[in-house]
């Protein structure tokens, strides 16, 4: 499917209990467990509880495509003296890869942070070797900051991660 022939029938809405099914679909892809940190064989009720909000200013968003949730998003800002940072998974189902799911996710995340969260960093971490994820991070202003060597052991040797951050200027006060 191509980006002109989803068009307006895309979607982005906060996440609802019932695309438990869809999320848990999306997260049980190997080409997601490749690129996260998701191991193979998790649960129903694991993917389910990893995917709620663990807090009042947490957003979870969905790209709804004709009532199937065709991807997901999730902002996590911080506390306390971190308050103005947040962290965010983005993931989109294989069948829809490229067709500008994951820049209009990334995209309303980073509205929301802006314009009603007050927050002016939005970091992650993402595989060396993820160049679609990296590319799509690039697009929004997130540069690397630095690399993690052997941050994480997947498909039997360890990999590395960069830790990539997008930076917004605070709002001036009046």
């Amino acid at each position: 499917m191509k980006d002109h022939d989803i068009g307006t029938a895309l979607g982005i809405r906060a996440m609802r209990e019932a695309d438990a099914p869809d999320i848990f679909a999306i997260y049980n892809q190997p080409s997601f467990r490749f690129g996260t940190l998701a191991l193979p064989y998790e649960s129903f009720e694991t993917v389910r509880k990893w995917a709620e909000p663990r807090g009042p200013r947490d957003l979870h968003l969905v790209a709804d495509l004709d009532g199937r949730v065709v991807g997901a998003a999730a902002l996590r800002p911080f506390y306390g003296r971190r308050a103005h940072a947040a962290e965010f998974w983005i993931a989109v189902h294989d069948a829809f890869a490229g067709n500008g799911i994951g820049s209009r996710l990334l995209a309303a995340m980073i509205d929301t942070c802006e314009k009603w969260l007050n927050v002016t960093r939005i970091e992650m971490t993402v595989f060396t070797d993820n160049a679609r994820a990296i590319a799509l991070y690039e697009k929004f202003g997130f540069a690397i900051e630095g690399t993690h060597r052997s941050a994480s052991f997947r498909d039997g040797k360890f990999v590395d991660a960069h830790c990539m951050a997008r930076l917004s200027e605070p709002p001036s006060a009046l």
